[in-house]
């Protein structure tokens, strides 16, 4: 039989074909793999994280619920001291130390996960009208009835519940995506500035609590103090500062509206950045796995990254070098001291250390933006002009303005922003902040805040086509959007070339911080 040669060449061909389709599956497989693996690390690290904060929340619940019970043992002693006559204010020590101790109760299965509809509305049934304590998604700090000696106590037992989780940190965190480590490092430090908050209240109360016990005051005024404190509703001032984070209906004639999500942010000022709570066992923790992921940027290549991706990892990067940099430096006492702190608070990216100024005015912003905080030399020296070579930007996006926060009272919210969503947050951002800090009057009068102002060339070409897009970039169903409007035809009306008047709100260097909870 004749061999045929085409027919042989063509099954060689085809053989030949499927090796090489059974290697690209193999390749393709090695690939899915490393890549689940790597994003089980990444999610294992966040979960130690995690862990930590609720090792730490059930060690407070712990030594919360031994301090009532030692309250409670008092009384009863106290009751059955003949000498003594039951009254009314003793019972209502006794609901009070019920409903203190279920509200506990409450929280610890909450933070465990196994509570029930059954368990939350029989709390609720205890509380009767302070229900709105959970109604109103406020964190839950109540019963710190123990000594600072007691805290430190409690706190130094905080290991992580996963005997790896640090070596997980240490061994792996160098192999995450840019992105995904500047998102760790904005959680961490998020994580510390909640735990500091919490750790103010607490020594807050306990102040107020010794007051109390040392005035023979009853414990049902204790527990009105405390609910007073994390109730807004019960206190108006404290209620217009958490609603009215810029101070927007402080000024006169101010039309009350909604404010948006903002109303709903915690409000972190001087009073709970205490260096005693920063150097406390309770933070050592956090501050160590801070150390750990700062570290790996020294590692980061950022040549692969997309625009966006380095985008959100800037925005990101400036946001943790400040909040870094109060940590270390302390609150700065003047304007110009903050403006030292930005330039000497700095982070090592890739081998170069960056000030937090470098970032905003060489890699996100061009060279010429300047502003009142941000006023320097005009002159660009070699290390700045190096930086803008490596990391600068091709593009600027204008919402930068609306994510960038310097830790003071006019600056917007501070978030976390993502590789993939960063145009959509940086528009969320822009809207939020508009909402809570533009004022108008009900006098026709528009007030925006000085941040807007110094950047409205990024926006607009003059007064009247700032308020214009202002309103277009407002939600639609917002009574702010109807009042600028109004304000603006009221204007036209008039058959005026003069500009629209607009007031302006002037930068407030108050340390604050915006968080959500």
């Amino acid at each position: 039989m004749a061999f045929d040669g085409g027919v042989g060449f063509k099954f060689m061909d085809s053989q030949a074909a499927l090796s090489l389709e059974i290697r690209k599956k193999k390749l393709s497989g090695l690939q899915k793999r490393e890549a689940l693996e790597k994003e089980m690390k990444e999610l294992l690290t966040e979960l130690a994280m995690v862990e930590s904060e609720i090792a730490h929340l059930e060690t407070q619940i712990s030594q919360l619920k031994h301090g009532l019970n030692q309250e409670h043992e008092v009384i009863i002693t106290k009751e059955k001291t003949p000498s003594k006559q039951k009254n009314p204010i003793m019972q209502d020590k006794q609901e009070n130390i019920v409903f203190e101790t279920k509200a506990l109760h409450f929280i610890s299965k909450a933070i465990k996960g196994d509570y029930t509809l059954t368990d939350f509305m029989s709390l609720n049934e205890t509380m009767g009208n302070s229900g709105a304590l959970f109604q109103e998604k406020i964190p839950i700090k109540i019963g710190y009835f123990k000594t600072r000696e007691s805290i430190v106590e409690a706190n130094l037992d905080l290991p992580p519940k996963s005997p790896s989780s640090k070596l997980i940190v240490e061994k792996n965190s160098h192999n995450w995506h840019p992105n995904k480590l500047s998102e760790n490092i904005m959680k961490c430090l998020h994580f510390i500035f909640v735990r500091l908050l919490r750790t103010s209240r607490a020594m807050e109360l306990e102040k107020s609590t010794n007051v109390t016990r040392s005035m023979n005051t009853p414990l049902s005024s204790r527990s009105f103090r405390v609910e007073n404190t994390l109730n807004p509703k019960s206190n108006p001032q404290k209620k217009l500062r958490q609603q009215d984070p810029y101070g927007i209906f402080n000024m006169e004639g101010s039309i009350p509206r909604d404010i948006g999500p903002y109303k709903n942010l915690a409000v972190f000022t001087s009073s709970s950045m205490d260096p005693k709570c920063i150097s406390s066992s309770s933070s050592i923790p956090l501050l160590k796995k801070l150390r750990v992921l700062m570290s790996n940027l020294q590692k980061v290549d950022l040549r692969a990254l997309t625009y966006q991706q380095k985008l959100a990892f800037w925005i990101n990067m400036y946001n943790a070098c400040i909040m870094h940099g109060y940590l270390q430096y302390g609150l700065p006492d003047t304007s110009e001291d903050l403006l030292a702190m930005m330039n000497k608070a700095t982070l090592d990216v890739g081998g170069n250390k960056i000030s937090a100024q470098a970032m905003e005015h060489h890699i996100l912003r061009k060279q010429s933006r300047g502003s009142k905080i941000q006023e320097g030399s005009d002159k660009e020296d070699d290390g700045e002009a190096t930086i803008r070579k490596l990391y600068g930007l091709e593009l600027t996006d204008r919402n930068v303005t609306f994510a960038l926060c310097c830790g003071t009272r006019s600056s917007p919210a501070v978030r976390i922003y993502t590789g993939d969503g960063v145009s959509t947050e940086l528009e969320k951002s822009k809207q939020e902040y508009l909402q809570a800090s533009i004022m108008v009057s009900n006098t026709k009068k528009i007030a925006f805040p000085e941040l807007l102002l110094n950047n409205m060339f990024d926006f607009a070409v003059d007064m009247n086509s700032l308020v214009q897009w202002v309103c277009q970039q407002l939600p639609t169903s917002g009574s702010l959007r109807k009042s600028m409007v109004d304000c603006y035809r009221n204007h036209n009306a008039g058959k005026t070339s003069s500009p629209i008047s607009v007031e302006k709100i002037p930068y407030d260097f108050e340390f604050q911080y915006l968080l959500a909870m």
